[in-house]
């Protein structure tokens, strides 16, 4: 057997469930941790990257949430008084207020995407990163970009017609394997000569498995790598008291939002399912 390596997504800011997962990285026994993206996106970012930095061979990626929080010059950003970008500002503003000016600069060292051993470890889609000329949006700065556009990123159920320019691009860039994140909902398919893992989401679920998750790659000497998707049990109970006391979180101003998301942790299943 070769290397044993843990890939993590979408954190979210819930530094309960990153503790529960990290402490399965290592009774696991992998020996790298790969982090793609969507670290700070919640109640206890700066608590997040801590326990990252913590970590021996850890590399870490932006997600689209770190992109946002980065994004210069808000007050310039034309489309700020349409009502989703308002929270989502309010929102990049409250993260920005918890990081230290440490961990800002660690965010922006970040890359969008790594390649490792004949993998390309991602957040959302490498197309979306490597070619973001095809979703630019006109009349909106570049370093605003970002702002505007949300992955659909990838998903167990893409046809193979859905999956054909990703499985060119591996192709052509000599590429085995995909990893990602970005959809809160893991899955493992073989396509073509390509394995394609989404690695699940440790902070919010989204599969209707409230339960943090995270992925193993294994290297083998021969034969097709080991890929297996891990379930980890954490505190939630310890999630929902930074819930209870965190009132001033942006998205709690919206009426039943503060129940949803309590919900949302306790279910595995999107908060908009219930709000009325």
């Amino acid at each position: 057997m070769g290397e044993r390596v843990a890939l993590i997504a979408d954190i979210h800011g819930n530094s309960p469930a990153l503790r529960a997962v990290l402490d399965d990285v290592r009774q696991v026994g992998c020996s790298r941790l790969f982090v793609l993206g969507d670290i700070v996106n919640g109640l206890d970012p700066s608590g997040c990257i801590d326990l990252l930095h913590a970590w021996p061979e850890q590399v870490s990626l932006k997600g689209n949430a770190e992109f946002y929080t980065l994004t210069p010059d808000l007050e310039d950003f034309p489309l700020r008084e349409q009502p989703l970008y308002e929270e989502l500002i309010r929102l990049i503003l409250w993260w920005r207020a918890r990081l230290s000016a440490a961990q800002w600069h660690w965010l922006e060292s970040l890359p969008d995407l790594i390649v490792w051993n004949g993998a390309c470890l991602v957040h959302d889609s490498p197309l979306d990163r490597r070619f973001p000329e095809r979703r630019s949006v006109p009349g909106i700065a570049p370093h605003h970009q970002e702002l505007c556009y949300h992955s659909p990123g990838l998903s167990a159920e893409m046809s193979d017609d859905e999956a054909e320019p990703l499985l060119a691009w591996l192709a052509a860039e000599r590429l085995s394997s995909l990893f990602c994140g970005h959809t809160h909902r893991p899955f493992y398919r073989r396509m073509r000569d390509a394995h394609i893992c989404n690695v699940g989401s440790v902070g919010l679920p989204l599969d209707g498995d409230p339960r943090a998750a995270w992925a193993v790659f294994e290297e083998r000497i021969e034969g097709a790598p080991a890929i297996t998707l891990r379930r980890v049990p954490y505190p939630v109970d310890h999630t929902l008291d930074i819930v209870e006391r965190t009132p001033d979180y942006p998205s709690f101003t919206q009426p039943g939002m503060q129940e949803a998301y309590r919900r949302m942790l306790t279910s595995g299943v999107h908060w908009r399912a219930f709000l009325s």
